[in-house]
């Protein structure tokens, strides 16, 4: 059964780059992953609409029009991709929705990513993020890791990343691409 996925590449406005990392932005982690990701699953037979906005005028024209598009496109999943920061200690991966249907998303991504080694933060729920509310399917919001803890930036692999986040939606192990 194919499946249309929205996926969000979240803060790749020029206002927006995300948390600063450890040796890379929240922004080019979630280009790196998104990228895989979006591969992956048009590889495996599955719709991909890229919900990113090229250019916004503010954070909240960016979030609108992630939404829109999704909401436009009609897509079956929505999901949007990023990499937690707090104090350069914290750790661990979280996924983040707001629908008992969000929960059900949520849920294999959230096993997978944790398969790979990173901490179990939980499912959260979460009703104050406009990509949750404002999107008419079920959605989650993918928290890969913290990007400002250095231990577990070297446990980081985009290509693992991106195979966990598949499988966790599809069930299926993507071939591994180099791309």
């Amino acid at each position: 059964m194919s499946i249309k996925f929205g996926i969000d590449l979240g803060h790749n406005v020029r206002f927006d780059g995300g948390a600063a990392g450890v040796n890379k932005s929240e922004n080019q982690l979630i280009m790196e992953v998104g990228s895989k990701v979006i591969s992956k699953l048009r590889a495996l037979g599955h719709s991909v609409i890229e919900c990113k906005p090229n250019s916004a005028s503010s954070s909240g024209h960016a979030l609108r029009q992630r939404t829109y598009t999704a909401n436009v496109a009609n897509v079956d999943r929505f999901v949007s991709i990023h990499f937690n920061a707090f104090n350069g200690q914290a750790h661990g991966a979280e996924v983040l929705y707001i629908s008992e249907a969000g929960r059900k998303l949520a849920q294999p991504v959230q096993d997978e990513i944790v398969k790979l080694g990173f901490t179990n933060r939980g499912l959260k729920y979460r009703n104050n993020l406009h990509v949750l509310k404002a999107t008419r399917m079920p959605a989650i919001l993918i928290e890969c890791c913290f990007c400002d803890n250095w231990k577990y930036m070297t446990r980081y692999d985009a290509e693992k990343m991106a195979n966990a986040i598949v499988k966790g939606f599809t069930g299926q192990n993507p071939n591994s691409s180099k791309k």
